[in-house]
């Protein structure tokens, strides 16, 4: 008889879908499939994908129970997932923490898969804080949950190099593509009791916590090169206060710079980019966008409407 899987993810973000697919490909028998609570979703910082295309819509259409419970804790889910007399947990880009009675419930074990190569960027959001630190190499680990945060013994670890001009989404596609194989492989060590653990070494483990606004918030007194990261990864979220509109930029390379302006000092405007001076070098801007229309705009255009002069600070 095939192995029985709840599955847990967030249905908002690609992560958790591509990963979901992959088990309804495996030779497993999918029981049960949980979503984060909807206020939880919109914090994912991976691909986001239409709610037409979530693994919710995916389990209903194939007749399979789900549910989004505030929290896997809550007494009346521990005894429905129960039922359904699961032999493994999955979970995928799923932030709910699992407690004792939950996770005395599979027959075998749970797992979740964190992308990220463990005990380095424990947490939330691993491969937002791995490129925001200028990481080379991230990955994915499979992990045994247990009463800590991905804490758990190693049982798949996948090595993932970043790339100069990766954003959160390509690295999250690429490390899915060098992991696709691990959904069907875990079922079939299950089966064939040849899985292996081994616990995570205590050196090098790292933790981070939710991404917050503030992250975003570009200060012109960093150097250029660390702006430019922060903006390539995370296109469209990242801005600054701009003649008391916050304004979102879309690209920024960092280009040298010697003079003595001040940080945030407009230094040049073409007819399409602009240059801005940073603490260490300038920020060379193509696109940008304001909250009020989102739509994208050249940089050099904004300057010119709000009548942003060479040497006048973005204030």
């Amino acid at each position: 008889m095939a192995l029985q899987v709840v599955f847990f993810g967030n249905s908002s973000s690609s992560y958790s879908n591509w990963y979901f697919q992959a088990f309804v490909e495996a030779p497993c028998r999918l029981v049960g499939v949980v979503d984060a609570p909807p206020a939880a979703r919109g914090l994912s910082t991976a691909l986001s994908t239409e709610s037409s295309a979530s693994f919710i819509a995916h389990a209903r259409a194939l007749a399979i129970p789900t549910f989004e419970p505030q929290t896997p804790n809550q007494p009346a889910f521990v005894a429905a997932v129960r039922a359904l007399q699961p032999d493994i947990f999955v979970a995928a880009g799923y932030m709910g923490i699992f407690r004792e009675e939950i996770l005395a419930v599979p027959r075998v074990l749970a797992v979740n898969f964190h992308a990220s190569l463990l005990p380095a960027y424990r947490g939330k959001h691993p491969v937002f804080w791995a490129l925001r630190n200028g990481e080379r190499w991230t990955g994915l680990t499979v992990h045994v949950i247990d009463r800590g945060v991905d804490t758990g013994d190693i049982l798949y670890q996948v090595r993932v190099r970043t790339r100069r001009d990766d954003t959160v989404a390509t690295v999250y596609a690429r490390v899915f593509e060098r992991t696709a194989w691990i959904p069907r492989q875990l079922i079939l060590d299950v089966e064939n009791n040849t899985l292996r653990r081994r616990p995570q070494p205590q050196a090098g483990a790292t933790y981070y916590s939710s991404v917050r606004e503030e992250d975003f918030i570009l200060d012109w007194h960093l150097p250029a090169a660390q702006l430019g990261r922060m903006i390539r990864i995370s296109p469209g979220r990242c801005f600054a206060n701009v003649r008391g509109r916050r304004v979102f930029f879309w690209d920024g390379r960092a280009i040298a710079d010697t003079s003595n302006a001040v940080p945030g000092s407009l230094l040049h405007v073409g007819r399409g980019a602009g240059t801005i001076k940073t603490g260490e070098g300038a920020l060379r801007v193509q696109k940008v966008s304001v909250v009020e229309t989102d739509k994208v705009i050249p940089f050099a255009r904004l300057c010119r409407q709000w009548d942003i002069q060479p040497t006048q600070q973005l204030v």
